[in-house]
């Protein structure tokens, strides 16, 4: 009889059954796993991160909510609050629009610095606390020293102001208008709101521009007017703050800063009669407004203050924006003696 037993077949088998048998067990303890996960899943879900950064944390609600920093470009009903106060107490004249413009800050930075504050003309959390508090006073003014007209000596003749002779201490125009209600919108834009002036120096303004429009010459702005000496502090500090920055000595960076920006007292914006006049969005050097202002405003009582050949003289460098109100009395023989004040001054014993 023939033997069909082959030893390797019968070893062959022999592993199959015992991988078959590992199979089934592993399936078995596999299936049971699962059941459990998800039995697990149920009984307790997966956390779900909130939304945003899953490692914020979460503000005390007892701690009070900060209030927020007001500056130039702020709106709303906070700057109608601040403007509010500062009115009752005398340091704001301007419209309560709740818009921060160049006004609410030269009220700012007059009230910080009668209040012994740091005058940056913006409004942090101690200017805030002082502001509304028992310790805020009244604006204090000196008394207002007397002038026939705004920027105008008691003998007739323009006061002179620049580096050397600087604001007679206690000057304050007597009869501001806001320039944002008073101007006419299709004739002139105010840049900034709470823009003020001289009445008499406006009405000039408004009729010579009204001429230059039957003429054709349209477009006009006004970039600044009347400014506080306060404000001006403002302005010079930030500019030289600035150069600071950049890694200027502190010498370097007040004789950089006086190249553009008028010491406090020697600008002739503390006067009220004096503006800048631009055309938005474009250097005003050049345009047809400045050709026309230079050849026409002597006609309403305007001089066309800081020239190029009169630098040494006026100490400031030429701005073909700037013009002065001095009355056609004095515009007219300035011009057709191509004085600059100073000559002119000097030439009336002043």
């Amino acid at each position: 009889m023939r033997n069909d037993r082959n030893p390797w077949k019968i070893a062959g088998l022999a592993v199959l059954a015992v991988l078959a048998v590992v199979v089934i067990v592993l399936g078995v303890r596999v299936a049971g796993l699962i059941d459990l996960t998800y039995t697990e899943m149920h009984l307790t879900p997966t956390p779900v991160p909130p939304y945003g950064n899953v490692m914020q944390v979460t503000i005390d609600p007892s701690l009070p909510t900060p209030a927020p920093m007001l500056r130039s470009g702020s709106e709303g009903e906070e700057v109608i609050e601040l403007q509010t106060r500062l009115k009752e107490l005398g340091y704001y004249t301007g419209e309560i629009d709740g818009q921060f413009g160049p006004g609410t800050r030269e009220a700012v930075t007059l009230f910080q610095q009668q209040h012994g504050l740091g005058a940056d003309g913006i409004v942090g959390q101690e200017t805030r606390e002082t502001l509304y508090s028992e310790n805020a006073h009244p604006m204090e003014t000196a008394e207002p020293v007397k002038a026939a007209l705004a920027g105008m000596t008691a003998e007739g003749l323009p006061m002179l102001v620049n580096r050397t002779h600087l604001l007679p201490e206690g000057y304050i125009p007597a009869d501001l208008v806001n320039m944002n209600t008073y101007c006419d919108p299709s004739i002139v834009t105010i840049k900034y709101n709470g823009t003020q002036a001289d009445r008499t120096a406006v009405d000039a303004l408004m009729a010579m521009l009204a001429q230059a429009h039957q003429e054709g010459i349209t477009v006009w702005q006004i970039s600044s007017a009347y400014r506080t000496v306060a404000y001006q502090q403002a302005l010079f500090d930030e500019q030289k703050k600035e150069y600071l920055d950049r890694g200027f000595s502190e010498e370097r960076a007040i004789s950089a800063t006086r190249q553009t920006v008028a010491d406090p007292g020697s600008s002739e914006h503390h006067l009220g009669t004096s503006f800048d006049i631009t055309v938005p969005g474009v250097s005003f050097k050049g345009t047809k407004q400045a050709i026309w202002l230079a050849e026409h405003c002597w006609e309403w009582g305007f001089i066309l203050r800081y020239t190029e050949e009169k630098e040494s003289i006026t100490g400031f460098l030429a701005e073909p924006w700037h013009f002065r109100y001095v009355g056609v009395e004095h515009s007219i023989p300035m011009r057709n003696s191509g004085l600059c004040l100073e000559e002119y001054l000097e030439l009336y014993g002043q």
